[in-house]
């Protein structure tokens, strides 16, 4: 079961262009295609990762199921699979160096 939380929702990580209320019946709004993204639970560190080969939306629709707490979410679309590793890693580096690498 999917939880009602605030997707935040941008192209380039800086500045917002979308918000929009996330629930399982608009889940279908995060592009399928490859993207990296952001998990926050609370006021933590986010959980960084990636999907390529047009599963973003399925990879999310997973961390969300299996990642309880998450109150927002941010992502980037990206055109290859190697595009939203590179995303996923220097998002990594920059909010959350803690995390496992790749």
């Amino acid at each position: 079961k999917v939880e009602t939380l605030i997707i935040n929702c941008n192209n380039n990580m800086g500045k917002l262009t979308k918000k929009i209320r996330l629930t399982e019946n608009n889940l279908s709004e995060i592009p399928n295609q490859s993207g990296a993204y952001l998990l926050y639970r609370g006021n933590g560190d986010p959980y960084v990762g990636s999907a390529g080969a047009g599963n973003l939306q399925k990879r999310i629709r997973q961390q969300l199921n299996t990642k309880r707490g998450v109150t927002s979410i941010r992502y980037k679309p990206t055109s290859s699979e190697q595009e939203a590793r590179e995303w996923e890693k220097k998002y990594r580096d920059q909010y959350n160096p803690e995390q496992k690498n790749i």
